[in-house]
């Protein structure tokens, strides 16, 4: 008896042309995180190909009960018909550098030029609006 395995490839491994993007409520952000700490928040949306499903990866600051405030790195399947999409899984960092190089290592993102270098010290009087929280 023969038993063939197929395992799915990891997302960083499919392809994936990530392209930044903004939709109604993350411009808002965007436009809010770049006044209080330019380059901190980004938005990428890529095809996968392999699969037919978009997907958006979400990368800036947050806040979360366990883990205060923080940046977040973070990945959702988009769906289909364009219903509403919930807020993307990932993991939470003290700096932005290491949310970004989480990112690159999971997902394939290349890294933006303008992004900035901050730490969870850069958040203490930073407003975080209240969809952002986890």
């Amino acid at each position: 008896m023969i038993i063939l395995a197929f395992s799915k490839k990891r997302i960083k491994d499919r392809g994936i042309s990530w392209k930044e993007t903004y939709k109604e409520k993350s411009k808002s952000l965007k436009k809010h995180f770049d006044k209080v700490l330019p380059g901190s928040y980004f938005r990428w949306e890529g095809m996968d190909h392999t699969t037919g499903h978009p997907y958006y990866i979400v990368v800036g600051p947050s806040i979360s009960e366990r883990y205060g405030k923080s940046f977040f790195a973070g990945i959702k399947k988009m769906p289909l018909n364009q219903a509403k999409s919930y807020s993307p899984s990932g993991k939470y960092f003290s700096t932005l550098s290491a949310a970004f190089r989480y990112a690159s290592e999971t997902w394939g993102l290349r890294l933006p030029r303008n992004k900035g270098n901050y730490t969870k010290n850069h958040l203490v009087n930073i407003k975080i609006p209240e969809h952002v929280k986890g």
